[in-house]
């Protein structure tokens, strides 16, 4: 049976990723292309039948026969590949997951479908943030496209994912695009579409088939023209294609429904810091060759299909070494074409996702040692679902009682803005090693959806698994060494109970993981810290006088330093109760938190830095920015005649991010109306106070978002974490040189634990 798999999926593979041609064998009706027959009757089959004309829609794949196979019935065009384009693939990757292009079996009953009739939706529905597994249109190679975001709601063309064509593997070493395949309409011309998305709407390149450029564009990117009907059109940022759903499709579970699936034959791998994709090419017939640098180092993925259904694997990892692996084609079950979730104990179906992880029987062998999950596996935060707890804040010291020197009691927990859609939570507590290896101390699922929090030391709500040493329940913290270990407790908001259908000590972290793949809605963390009661060595570096003292097993004390000789306790904040402030600007801002200046870009104007401070925060807690793009006071221009343009962003350790809610009012206009050879500005004088928590801005507009595209930061940008976060400005990025962002961070029932304050003097320190 496997030898009949494989020569099924892999008939026709020879030469395949060098632009040979494949077939879909046996289904193409006719390479004639013409306009649909009145009738709606199937083609007739056997000797005599005479093949339906083809739609209309079949034009366009049909310039890349017999590569592309089609076929057709009343309401659909069915298009085959096998999912390799013959152009080549992966160069300029920098954000590689370690994954080659391998073939897929997009064919009969596995094959993508066009909707000939596509009918407009009573309400349209956007991409962004949404449809994030699986495609949303078929390129006219066969080729899917990907919503240009991953599955972190990160624009993938932004961040060094995508090759020059616009496209990479996924998990399932099946390869897609991420943004428009642009390159298509040299061969298709510009008279046809370069894809069809899923609702059945054609999507055109840059211009209309006359050549002119579209005007009255939707939201979408699309329109209605008297000769082509609806219709979208492709761009060169944001959103790429089809930015939503003129037409009828159903969601399922974050993806259209139905579409095929891709088929893997090994387990992913995680990312691979420093790597660049340097070359791609065929070393024979089925052997293939994957070049990258990685830290200066050439390297290599040597790879081949082979006749027998195995697939063996060369690892040239420089210094490292070399490591060889062979793997086997693995079989998919439960019905084919769909994205179908499995029965429990029943055969699983790999999901159209980019970034989820295929469940395996067993771990996959890898080039370098890995954990099967990565401490970030399927963590999807959205800047409004947030978790905390009343014991203990972000990156602060857990309560002794919830660790190995005291009673070992979880800690109680608190959660809000879960996605409307979510059906339970569970509950994971991890920690990475210094060598890579993840343990686990919590395990807990089908917690009700509504509830928004769970008491301390819970062992009635929901289902508890085991931690890493097998035990039922929590497993408190005992760290072991010196310094303190960072311990990260994540909540997943879920769209469907979990069916566990293993005992509760059978029920670790990767079962539990596995188990959510195409479920996690929205996740939110809290990061806690753990040293023993014992250690000298100071957490963090904090001093010795700002250090809890050892406890052993006496119950917990306020968190910060009693200062002796005060009369009663006097309680000082520590370094675990400041939250970590990274922020990025275009090209310059100050910054200040509650009336008090905490952070300045030092470097004014070149380059374009990211400054991450540590900060104290007390709630409510008001945040004031004046942010500067480089512009000449007189001209608005800058380096010369250039328009240049702004941007800002931000994140906080405690979930607070930069979005549209924030108030923006510019106070600096020019050059007017972008004439650049007479040049003229609008400046007003920034108010008094602006900076202060009592500021009137109730007649300030909100800030409008954009995207990295549009903002065009710089390197330091993408190295630092802005996950949640989107680029603000006013109205007119380009022509506004001077904004004022703020906005206000509650935080009901929030009391500090010190009961002190500085008695550093600042008074005769320059603020602003």
């Amino acid at each position: 049976m496997k030898s009949l798999i494989t020569a099924l999926l892999f008939a026709a593979i020879p030469n395949a990723l060098s632009g040979h041609e494949w077939s879909a064998g046996g289904h193409t009706h006719a390479t004639t292309i013409a306009q649909p027959a009145a009738t709606s009757d199937k083609p007739a089959t056997g000797s005599s039948a005479v093949a339906k004309p083809a739609p209309a829609q079949a034009a366009a794949f049909a310039k890349f026969s017999p590569k592309v196979g089609l076929r057709w019935d009343e309401q659909f065009l069915y298009v085959e590949s096998n999912g390799l384009p013959s152009h080549n693939m992966m160069v300029g990757i920098t954000a590689w997951q370690q994954q080659v292009p391998l073939p897929q079996n997009y064919k009969g009953e596995n094959a993508w479908r066009v909707p000939l009739a596509p009918v407009p939706a009573k309400e349209e529905v956007s991409i962004k943030g949404r449809f994030l597994r699986g495609a949303i249109a078929i390129a006219a190679n066969g080729i899917p496209i990907f919503n240009p975001q991953n599955n972190r709601r990160e624009i993938s063309a932004m961040i060094g994912e995508l090759d020059q064509w616009g496209g990479h593997c996924g998990r399932a070493d099946d390869y897609h695009y991420h943004a428009a395949p642009l390159h298509l309409q040299t061969v298709v011309g510009k008279g046809l579409p370069i894809a069809f998305a899923l609702d059945g709407y054609p999507i055109y390149g840059l211009t209309e088939p006359d050549g002119t450029k579209p005007t009255g564009l939707d939201a979408f990117h699309g329109h209605s023209t008297a000769s082509l009907g609806y219709h979208y059109h492709a761009s060169l940022d944001y959103p790429y294609v089809n930015g939503g759903f003129h037409g009828v499709v159903t969601e399922r579970e974050d993806q259209v429904d139905p579409q095929p699936g891709a088929n893997g034959v090994r387990e992913a791998l995680p990312a691979l810091r420093g790597a660049k994709i340097t070359g791609f090419q065929t070393m024979g017939e089925n052997r293939y060759k994957l070049s990258y640098e990685c830290n200066g180092e050439k390297r290599a993925v040597l790879y081949a299909i082979l006749a027998d259904g195995t697939f063996p694997f060369e690892f040239q990892n420089g210094s490292e070494g070399t490591t060889k692996e062979v793997y086997q084609l693995r079989q998919r079950g439960g019905g084919a074409g769909r994205a179908e979730r499995p029965e429990p104990g029943g055969p699983e179906r790999p999901a159209r996702r980019d970034d989820t992880e295929p469940k395996r029987p067993e771990p996959a062998p890898r080039a370098q040692a890995a954990p099967r999950f990565g401490v970030d596996a399927m963590k999807k935060p959205d800047g409004h679902f947030v978790l905390s707890s009343p014991d203990v804040k972000n990156d602060g010291r857990l309560p002794i009682e919830c660790t190995g020197d005291g009673a070992g009691v979880s800690p109680p927990l608190q959660w809000k803005g879960a996605p409307a859609a979510t059906k339970s939570y569970a509950v994971l507590m991890d920690h990475e090693t210094p060598d890579g290896e993840i343990k686990h101390y919590w395990t807990m699922w089908d917690i009700p959806a509504t509830l928004n929090g769970i008491p301390k030391n819970a062992r009635d709500v929901g289902k508890l698994g085991t931690g890493f040493k097998g035990q039922i329940g929590y497993e408190p913290p005992n760290s072991k060494g010196p310094g303190a270990k960072t311990y990260v407790i994540t909540i997943y908001a879920l769209s469907a109970p979990l069916a566990i259908g293993k005992p509760a000590d059978e029920v670790d972290r990767d079962v539990l993981l596995s188990a959510m793949q195409d479920k996690v809605l929205a996740s939110a963390s809290l990061q806690v810290i753990h040293q023993r009661g014992n250690d000298p060595t100071p957490p963090g570096g904090m001093a010795p006088e700002n250090r809890p003292p050892a406890r052993d097993n006496r119950p917990a004390e306020p968190r910060g330093a009693a200062v002796k000789g005060a009369g009663s306790a006097v309680v000082k904040p520590g370094m675990e109760d400041t939250i970590k402030l990274t922020v990025y600007a275009d090209n310059w801002f100050m910054l200040y938190i509650n009336g008090r200046l905490a952070a300045v870009d030092p470097i004014p104007f070149i380059p374009h830095n990211v400054v991450s401070v540590d900060v104290l925060p007390e709630y409510p807690m008001t945040i004031a920015v004046l942010a500067k793009d480089n512009a000449d006071p007189k001209t608005g221009l800058e380096y010369g005649n250039s328009i240049g343009d702004g941007g800002f962003i931000l994140k906080l350790g405690d979930g607070t991010v930069t979005n549209a809610t924030w108030k923006a009012k510019s106070f600096f206009h020019g050059p007017l109306k972008g004439d650049a050879n007479r040049p003229t500005v609008i400046q007003e004088p920034l108010p008094a106070n602006w900076w202060s928590v009592d500021f009137d801005d109730s007649r300030w507009t909100k800030a409008k978002e954009y995207t990295a595209r549009e903002v065009d930061p710089k390197k330091p940008y993408f190295d630092h974490d802005f996950s949640g976060a989107s680029f603000i400005w006013t109205d007119d990025l380009a022509l506004d040189n001077t904004v004022i962002f703020r906005t206000r961070i509650e935080k009901p029932g929030w009391k500090p634990h010190w009961n002190t304050k500085p008695d550093l003097q600042l008074q005769d320190a320059p603020l602003r």
